[in-house]
């Protein structure tokens, strides 16, 4: 059962509960009929911005290891005010690098180190190479985590203090090894 069908038998269930408990109760017919017409609303706004947030990148962190499928980089445009943002469409690795889940595209504020690293990877991924990558827990700008931390909900990202945002390092997969093949003789 997809997760639309589920939704829609969470909706009707609701509505079906609120129509059994109006019919009764001794409120006045006006007031029940505004509930079920309020409801009605707020399932339609419900339904519409739901549909509008599948497929959208998610700002949590990404997975320690991963397979690179496609990256995708917005720069920042001062005009608008768009601070920039990198997307990754990864999936992720268990312990023996082979891949675990499906893609999922996740998102990460634009610096200049992660930008240059992002198009690095996607050109390689351009000429052809499979790109695995890890997190690097290194600091970008180079200071040492725990120092001046701002106070919460200032400079931070989906990964924490912007001074310990986390670097990406890529490798590139191996071919597989393949047996040996032997060829009958004729």
């Amino acid at each position: 059962m997809s997760a639309q069908s589920i939704l829609i038998l969470c909706y009707i269930t609701l509505a079906l509960l609120l129509l059994l408990s109006l019919k009764h109760s001794s409120l006045a017919r006006p007031f029940k009929l505004g509930l079920v017409v309020i409801t009605s609303v707020f399932y339609m706004v419900t339904w519409f911005h739901i549909l509008d947030l599948l497929g959208w990148a998610t700002p949590d962190p990404t997975p320690e290891a991963f397979r690179v499928h496609w990256i995708h980089i917005e720069e920042p445009n001062k005009a608008q005010g768009d601070p920039g943002t990198i997307y990754y469409w990864v999936s992720a690795l268990d312990d023996a690098d082979l891949v675990s889940s499906p893609p999922r595209a996740y998102r990460i504020p634009w610096t200049i180190d992660a930008a240059e690293a992002a198009q690095d990877a996607k050109n390689r991924l351009d000429a052809g190479e499979l790109l695995n990558g890890r997190i690097s827990h290194n600091v970008l700008d180079g200071e040492k985590p725990g120092g001046d931390e701002p106070p919460a909900g200032e400079g931070q990202s989906p990964e924490g203090n912007d001074n310990e945002r986390p670097a990406f390092e890529f490798t590139t997969v191996a071919p597989p090894t393949l047996p040996e093949k032997t060829v009958p003789i004729q």
